[in-house]
C-alpha cells in the first residue's frame, strides 16, 4: 500500500483566515455588538477581505489589498466613529497592525530587507560580485 503525501499548508493561510474569522466574530465577543457602525465595518471586512486573506501567500495583489484592508481596520474606528468604545478600538488596532504584519510578511518584506542591506553592504565593501560586473563591462 502507498502512503499519499498530504500537502503542506502554509501557516500564513491559516494566520490569514484565522484573523478573518476572529473579525467576524470580535463584535460579539468583546461587546461592541450594539454600535451599528462597527458591525457593519467588520461585516463588509470579512465578506470583501476574508477571500483575499486566503490567497496572500500564493498571490500578492491580494496581499498588497489585504495589508490595506489592515490599515482601514486600525484606524476605522476612529473614522466611523466608534472610538468611545474602548475594547473596540483597541481590538480593531491590535487586529489591524497584526493583519498588516501578517501580509507584510506574505509580501516579503523581511527578503526585500535582507537583500537590500547585502546590496548596500556589498556596494560599500567593494564586493566580488560589483568588481566581477565592472570588470565585465569594461571588456
Amino acid at each position: 500500500m502507498k502512503l499519499v503525501p498530504i500537502p503542506r499548508i502554509d501557516r500564513r493561510i491559516l494566520a490569514g483566515g484565522a484573523m478573518m474569522l476572529w473579525v467576524a466574530l470580535a463584535p460579539w465577543i468583546w461587546g461592541f455588538a450594539g454600535s451599528h457602525p462597527a458591525v457593519a465595518n467588520h461585516v463588509a471586512l470579512v465578506l470583501g477581505f476574508g477571500p483575499l486573506a486566503l490567497m496572500i501567500v500564493n498571490l500578492r495583489a491580494a496581499a498588497c489589498v489585504t495589508l490595506l484592508g489592515g490599515v482601514w481596520l486600525a484606524v476605522s474606528p476612529w473614522l466611523l466613529g466608534y472610538a468611545t468604545d474602548h475594547a473596540a478600538w483597541l481590538n480593531e488596532l491590535v487586529t489591524g497592525t497584526l493583519l498588516i504584519v501578517l501580509c507584510a510578511d506574505a509580501l516579503g518584506a523581511k527578503e526585500l530587507l535582507r537583500s537590500r542591506r547585502q546590496r548596500a553592504a556589498g556596494a560599500t565593501a567593494g564586493s566580488p560580485r560589483g568588481v566581477a560586473e565592472t570588470a565585465g563591462s569594461r571588456s
